[in-house]
């Protein structure tokens, strides 16, 4: 019996550290998975993911909405269903000169976003997007998501951002032409670019509208190791 209830005891203990340092593994770490309803200023491709510039050689001015899938993580910060939207302006020499400098970019957060969930997606755009930013704005909105059916769209409640992509059909009309084995970022992985045609448009300080335009939606991850002092831009 006094074995018997030892070893109970044991297991006990042996869990109780297990879960420890699962937690501890955790808090160290960070796995993201999201899913993105994106469009530019460029032709169906965007030429920045193939060349050093874009399709204009003075911007690439784009909107792009990410939501983040169950599961999602930075550190014990959880991320799942978290919405954010970015707006900006890539400029047209970024993938000329070190550091990949750009232009300016507006994050909007959506307003069920709490501070610790802002500054770790802020660390983790930082990982995504190894740029440099001429310009960060921030704000806030009630971002409306929608990636059911032909259409997917997003929508800011202000009305200051709209975006809505129309699925580009492949040879029979039916099916999504998918691109596959292009690196999105600096992501870790992705489930492919599906392409679609973009309508969009951003009310800031700047403001461009744009119709029949580069769009997709993709899914990618990313996880890792968090470094010490990590900061997002």
């Amino acid at each position: 019996m006094r074995l018997r209830r030892l070893v109970a005891v044991l297991g006990l203990a042996v869990a109780s550290v297990a879960l420890t340092a699962a937690s501890t593994d955790r808090s160290k770490t960070f796995k993201v998975t999201a899913d993105t309803i994106e469009g530019c200023s460029c032709p169906l491709f965007c030429e920045c993911y193939f060349n050093e510039q874009p399709a204009n050689p003075h911007m690439c001015q784009f909107n792009n909405v990410y939501k983040f899938a169950p599961g999602s993580h930075w550190g014990d910060v959880d991320l799942s269903g978290q919405k954010v939207w970015m707006s900006g302006d890539l400029g047209g020499e970024w993938g000329k000169k070190p550091g990949m400098p750009t232009e300016w970019v507006t994050v909007t957060f959506d307003k069920g976003t709490s501070p610790a969930q802002r500054d770790a997606i802020n660390k983790v755009f930082a990982k995504v997007f190894p740029v440099k930013w001429g310009k960060v704005d921030v704000r806030e909105d009630e971002i409306e998501w929608n990636d059911v059916g032909a259409k997917k769209s997003a929508h800011m409640k202000s009305g200051k951002g709209d975006i809505e992509l129309a699925m580009w059909k492949g040879p029979d009309a039916k099916q999504a032409t998918v691109l596959k084995n292009v690196q999105y970022w600096g992501t870790a992985s992705n489930e492919g670019f599906v392409l679609a045609k973009s309508k969009h448009h951003f009310d800031g300080d700047a403001k461009y509208s744009y119709e029949e335009k580069n769009g997709f939606t993709i899914r990618w991850t990313l996880a890792g190791k968090i470094d010490e002092g990590a900061h997002g831009h």
